[in-house]
């Protein structure tokens, strides 16, 4: 086994290693994002409920209420990131395999959802900008 082959098996093993610790993250930060934000509603839908406090608090819920927004909006993402990478995984698999069988089928086939796949790419880095600048309008909000 020749040095170029050693590496590339050890840069493919650290790109799997990465892959799954991203898929982790980004799947964690989805599932506490959710949990936040149905609890920050519940919590201050209660406080909107109760009509002095309510009234008191209006412009504090308010901020808060777009805080929870934000943290949908991020936890969103991440779940879009960790569908991303598992598209990516598939069409890497089946890349492989198209190119080990020689379906020429196959490989126009995965070429075309790996182009599809960096449209969705696209699209969500967008999406986090327009996120990011919503972050910055409520930490000036909020200050």
């Amino acid at each position: 086994m020749g040095f170029f082959s050693r590496l590339g098996k050890k840069v493919a093993g650290g790109v799997q290693s990465a892959t799954r610790l991203g898929k982790k993250v980004l799947g964690e930060v989805n599932r506490v994002g959710n949990k936040i934000a149905s609890t920050g509603e519940k919590i201050v839908g209660g406080v909107e409920r109760v009509p002095v406090l309510g009234s008191i608090l209006s412009p504090a819920t308010g901020v808060v209420r777009s805080g929870i927004g934000l943290v949908k909006n991020v936890s969103e993402l991440a779940g879009r990131g960790k569908e991303m990478i598992e598209e990516a995984e598939d069409i890497v698999r089946r890349g492989g395999q198209a190119l080990k069988t020689g379906n020429v089928a196959e490989a126009s086939d995965v070429l075309r959802r790996g182009k599809q796949l960096v449209g969705t790419g696209k699209n969500t880095l967008e999406r986090a900008k327009e996120v990011k600048s919503e972050a910055v309008k409520v930490a000036t909000r909020s200050m």
